[in-house]
C-alpha cells in the first residue's frame, strides 16, 4: 500500500486499501497456507513459477522485449582480426566452462564474507530454449554432450568443434585458424559453402526466433521437425553457445548496443542461453536470453573472459592469436569422450565439410520448401518492425564531459544507486509530469535458487523529494533534507527486498495459487496489472575477485541494456563504473508518442546536475 500511495489520487488509494484490507481477511490466509505448504517440498516458493509463468508461458516475441545485451571493454579493442578475437574469447570461455564442469569455480560472495546461490551458472552452456505451442521449456544438455558450438556467419550455419574428444580445450590459434576458413569460404562465390544470398530465406533463419512463440513452435514443427532440417536445428540448439561473426564495424556504443540487443532482427538465435558476437572490426558483445538465469551472471562470465583475455597476452605484434600449447583440464573435469553423446555423429546429408578440416569444421544445411521460405521472410518482415520501433541510446555521464560518477556521490555520504533512482524519478516527472510505479531489480541470492525481487523506487519520501526539486521556492535545505531521506529509504527497501522481504514476488506466488485453486481474485490482478513505465537494473562490476590488478578507464565495461518493458515507458541500465563515470543504457518504442529516449537522457543529465548543485 505504501509504494502505490504516491502515482495514485486519494480516492483511488482509499478504494484499493479497502481491496487490500479484504484480501487480507478473506482469500489470504488460504493461498498462503498452500504457499507454506510449497515451501516444505520445493528448494524455493518462487524461482519455478517465477520461470515457468513470467517467461516460459509468455507468448510474445523475446527479442528485444525479454533478451539482453552486454558490451566489451569501453574504448578499447585488444586487436582488429575478427577471427582472431573469437579465437581468443571462445577459447576462454571453455576455460569458464571447465571450471564450471569441475565445480572449481570461485564461490560468489558479497563483501568476500557472505557466500550467495551459484545455481544459476549450471546453465550457462549447451542451453536453449525451446519453442511450445502454450509454453516453452529450456533444453539443458550435460556437459558431456556436446564439444562443439554452432557459428553464423553471412547467414550461413555451422558446427565447429571447440574441444578435443579427450576433453581438451581446442587452443585458441587453432580455433582462430578454423574460423578463418569459414570465413574465407564464405566469400568464396566459387565454393560450394558460400554463404547464402543476404535476402533468401536461409540467410534469415534465426529471424524465426524473434518472432510469437507460438508461432515459432508452429513452424518448427512443420519445417524443422525431420530430416535434414531437423539434424541441422539439432547442432545448433546442442552447441556450447552461438558464435556470431557479425560484419557490420559499429563506432558508437549506441550502434554496438542495438546491433547486440537485435542484430537487425535476422543475426541473433535468441533462444540460446547466449550468442557471442564478434565484429569485423574486433569489437565483441553478447547477446543473453533471460529464461534460464538473470544478468549478473551472464555479466559474471563475460567479465571473467574479458579479463583472462586481457591477462594472458592473447595476441602478438600482428594481431593475431599467440601460439601456446593445448591447455589440460583440470582434475575432476567430465569428459566428452569414450561413448557419449558427443561422440555420436550426425546423418551424412546436413554435413558439408570444410576441405582438409575433416569434422571440426561443417556447414549445416536446410533445405525449405516454398512454404518454409515464406514463413522465414514473413518473421523477417516482423521483427525488422520490432527492431524500427526501438529506440536505444548508450551514453556516459563522466567527469571528462561535466558530469560525475560515484566518486562526488559518495562524498556527499549518500547511496549512489539511491542517488541516480532518485535523479531517474526526477528526470520521470520533467518528461513525463507525473510519477509512476518503477522497477528495479534486486538480487536475493542468498537463498537456494534465488533469483530477484523488486524495489519499487517510488516512494512517498522520493515524491517529496521530487516536489521540492521542482518548487523553485523551495530552499535548498529542505531539498537536501528530503534527498537524504528518500535515499535512506531506498537503501531500505534495497535491503529489504534482497532478503526475500520485497511484496511483488509474494504477490505473484499468491496469484498463481489462486489461479490452482480455481480463485477469482481480482486484488491480485489489479495489483499485478499496474504498469512499470520506469523499468530500470543496475549490473555490478569487478565480479572477478582479484582478477583485475587495476581497471584501465577504457577497460571498463560500459554493461549492457534491455528494451522498454511497457511501450508508454522507458528501460533504464546503469553501471556505476568507476568514481568518475556512469553508463546509462536508455530504451522507448518509438510508436509511443509521449516517449523520447534522447529527451529522457537530457532530463536524467539535468537531474544529476540540479542534484549536484545543491551541494556547491
Amino acid at each position: 500500500l505504501k509504494s502505490v500511495d504516491p502515482v495514485l489520487s486519494e480516492k483511488e488509494f482509499k478504494e484499493y486499501e479497502a481491496a487490500a484490507r479484504a484480501f487480507e481477511k478473506h482469500e489470504a490466509p488460504r493461498l498462503q497456507a498452500m504457499l507454506v505448504a510449497k515451501s516444505f517440498y520445493a528448494t524455493n516458493y518462487v524461482s519455478d513459477w517465477w520461470e515457468k509463468y513470467v517467461y516460459l508461458r509468455g507468448r510474445s516475441p523475446i527479442l528485444i522485449n525479454s533478451n539482453y545485451y552486454g558490451l566489451g571493454f569501453n574504448n578499447y579493442i585488444p586487436t582488429s582480426s575478427q577471427v582472431s578475437r573469437a579465437g581468443t574469447l571462445v577459447y576462454h570461455y571453455m576455460r569458464f566452462k571447465e571450471l564450471l564442469d569441475a565445480q572449481q569455480l570461485r564461490p560468489m560472495t558479497i563483501r568476500g564474507v557472505v557466500p550467495i546461490c551459484m545455481r544459476q551458472y549450471e546453465r550457462i552452456f549447451q542451453t536453449t530454449r525451446i519453442p511450445g505451442r502454450d509454453t516453452d521449456t529450456n533444453l539443458h544438455l550435460d556437459p558431456t554432450d556436446s564439444i562443439h558450438i554452432a557459428v553464423l556467419h553471412r547467414g550461413g550455419f555451422w558446427k565447429v568443434n571447440v574441444l578435443y574428444d579427450n576433453g581438451c580445450i581446442v587452443p585458441a590459434h587453432e580455433l582462430e585458424r578454423r574460423f578463418r576458413t569459414i570465413v574465407q569460404l564464405s566469400a568464396d562465390p566459387n565454393s560450394s559453402l558460400a554463404a547464402p544470398d543476404p535476402g533468401s530465406a536461409e540467410a534469415n533463419l534465426p529471424a524465426l526466433t524473434g518472432i510469437d512463440r507460438t508461432r515459432w513452435a508452429e513452424h518448427r514443427e512443420e519445417f524443422f521437425g525431420e530430416g535434414i532440417n531437423k539434424l541441422s536445428l539439432d547442432e545448433i540448439e546442442s552447441a556450447i553457445i552461438v558464435l556470431h561473426l557479425d560484419d557490420h564495424s559499429p563506432k558508437t556504443w549506441t550502434e554496438t548496443g542495438n546491433l547486440s540487443l537485435h542484430g537487425n532482427g535476422n543475426t541473433r538465435w535468441c533462444d540460446k542461453s547466449f550468442n557471442l558476437i564478434v565484429y569485423a572490426n574486433g569489437q565483441a558483445a553478447v547477446h543473453a536470453e533471460h529464461s534460464w538465469a538473470d544478468a549478473p551472471v551472464i555479466a559474471h562470465a563475460w567479465e571473467w573472459v574479458l579479463a583472462s583475455e586481457h591477462n594472458s597476452s592473447s595476441y602478438n605484434a600482428s594481431g593475431l592469436c599467440a601460439v601456446k600449447d593445448t591447455h589440460f583440464p583440470p582434475p575432476g573435469s567430465p569428459s566428452p569422450g569414450r561413448g557419449n553423446k558427443a561422440k555420436k555423429k550426425v546423418a551424412e546429408p546436413n554435413l558439408k565439410r570444410a576441405v582438409g578440416e575433416g569434422d571440426e569444421v561443417v556447414r549445416l544445411e536446410f533445405h525449405l520448401s516454398k512454404e518454409a521460405k515464406e514463413a522465414v521472410l514473413e518473421a523477417r518482415k516482423f521483427t525488422q518492425t520490432l527492431c524500427d520501433d526501438l529506440q536505444l541510446i548508450v551514453d556516459c555521464h563522466c567527469v571528462r564531459e561535466g558530469g560525475y560518477g560515484k566518486g562526488f556521490i559518495k562524498k556527499q555520504k549518500c547511496s549512489p544507486d539511491a542517488w541516480i533512482q532518485m535523479a531517474l524519478q526526477l528526470a520521470w516527472m520533467r518528461d513525463q509530469g507525473k510519477l509512476s510505479l518503477t522497477y528495479e531489480a534486486a538480487a536475493v541470492r542468498l537463498f537456494n535458487e534465488g533469483r530477484t525481487e523488486t524495489i519499487r523506487s517510488c516512494t512517498s519520501q522520493t515524491k517529496e523529494f521530487v516536489m521540492l526539486m521542482q518548487d523553485k521556492k523551495a530552499s535548498k535545505e529542505d531539498k537536501i533534507r528530503a534527498l537524504r531521506a528518500a535515499a535512506e529509504r531506498h537503501v531500505g527497501l534495497s535491503r529489504e527486498s534482497s532478503v526475500g522481504r520485497g511484496v511483488d514476488r509474494h504477490l505473484f506466488c499468491l496469484y498463481v495459487s489462486s489461479l490452482a485453486l480455481g480463485m477469482n481474485v481480482k486484488f491480485l490482478k489489479d495489483a499485478l496489472s499496474m504498469p512499470w513505465q520506469l523499468s530500470t537494473s543496475q549490473i555490478p562490476q569487478n565480479q572477478t575477485q582479484g582478477m583485475w590488478k587495476a581497471i584501465p578507464e577504457e577497460m571498463y565495461s560500459p554493461s549492457g541494456g534491455f528494451g522498454p518493458v511497457s511501450d508508454e515507458g522507458y528501460g533504464v541500465s546503469y553501471m556505476m563504473a568507476s568514481d568518475d563515470m556512469t553508463f546509462f543504457h536508455i530504451s522507448c518504442k518509438r510508436s509511443c508518442k509521449a516517449t523520447d529516449a534522447e529527451r529522457f537522457k537530457k532530463h536524467v543529465w539535468q537531474a544529476h546536475a540540479d542534484m549536484r548543485a545543491l551541494f556547491e
